[in-house]
């Protein structure tokens, strides 16, 4: 699975001031019952081994502010680069599957904690050179919205 998406994802117009796509699509399975089926499996994902560790390292280990180190310490194939793609796609998945109102945002957020925020944050500093070189402008567009709307949902409370 690579890194960074070489195609494009077009992101829903929203006016300036929403937080949400306005037309929710249709949920998983038959609504409460999707809707319960898909946190258990988010439920499932982040306490899981192999998300753990990836999560672990991403917040404690990875310390790389510019996408240049990004490139030059985690090569492909390495364990490193794999834990970086685990979650990233996770997060950005979420944020996607959020957005469209597919997920009921209360649940996930109680669920996930800190997990969009702390992502985002150790991104951040270097998401807007991958974003140019990759002439890709949405580039984890899904993780930097999950981020803000994480935040506000907690300053909500």
């Amino acid at each position: 699975m690579p890194l960074f998406r070489r195609n494009r994802t077009v992101l829903p117009s929203l006016p300036a001031n929403s937080t949400r796509a306005e037309a929710p699509l249709t949920t998983m399975g038959s609504g409460a019952t999707g809707e319960a089926a898909a946190l258990l499996q988010i439920c499932q994902i982040i306490t899981s081994d192999d998300f753990d560790a990836a999560y672990t390292w991403l917040r404690f280990e990875f310390g790389v502010n510019t996408w240049g180190d990004v490139k030059r310490k985690y090569p492909a194939g390495s364990r490193e680069l794999r834990y970086l793609q685990r979650v990233l796609l996770f997060v950005e998945t979420l944020g996607d599957l959020l957005r469209r109102n597919l997920l009921p945002e209360d649940a996930v957020f109680r669920l996930i904690g800190e997990i969009g925020l702390n992502t985002w944050e150790a991104i951040m500093p270097w998401v807007a050179d991958a974003r140019r070189e990759m002439d890709d402008p949405s580039l984890y567009a899904h993780i930097e919205w999950l981020a803000a709307r994480s935040f506000e949902w907690q300053r909500e409370g």
